[in-house]
């Protein structure tokens, strides 16, 4: 639940929660878009350095790639979330097949798992499964 002027709200239920969840995913997919569209502007714009500069801005490319490269996974969850948007498979777990909290989902719209399912697998494989990259989504 959050809090918005002084009372509590609720996350959306029904079909307006599905419109609800559409729309933060949109919202985060033009985000994620922009933002990678940015850091290549960015790089691209540099031009010729100093020798001198090298070390620094090949340091600073290592680092906007790799954020480039959480930020295109965490795209590729939230197209996946609108597939399954499409498909009406959208809230539920893709592991227990139990519904994912409202809550999760308000927080983490692309969530594929329930946070019982997420956390097995997480603390199973330490990675080795693909995690739903709340900490690169929380950017």
């Amino acid at each position: 639940m959050r809090m918005m002027a002084g009372r509590r709200e609720s996350a959306p239920s029904g079909a307006s929660a599905f419109s609800h969840y559409r729309a933060k995913l949109i919202e985060k997919r033009q985000d994620l878009m922009a933002a990678m569209g940015l850091k290549f502007d960015v790089m691209a714009g540099q031009g010729r350095v100093a020798e001198d500069d090298q070390a620094q801005i090949s340091h600073e490319e290592f680092i906007s790639l790799r954020l480039n490269k959480l930020d295109h996974d965490v795209l590729k969850l939230v197209n996946e979330a609108l597939d399954r948007l499409d498909n009406g498979d959208y809230g539920a777990c893709l592991r227990c097949e139990q519904p994912i909290a409202p809550r999760r989902l308000e927080v983490l719209p692309w969530a594929k798992y329930c946070v019982r399912c997420q956390e097995k697998l997480s603390s199973r494989h330490c990675g080795a499964e693909e995690p739903d990259l709340a900490a690169a989504g929380a950017r």
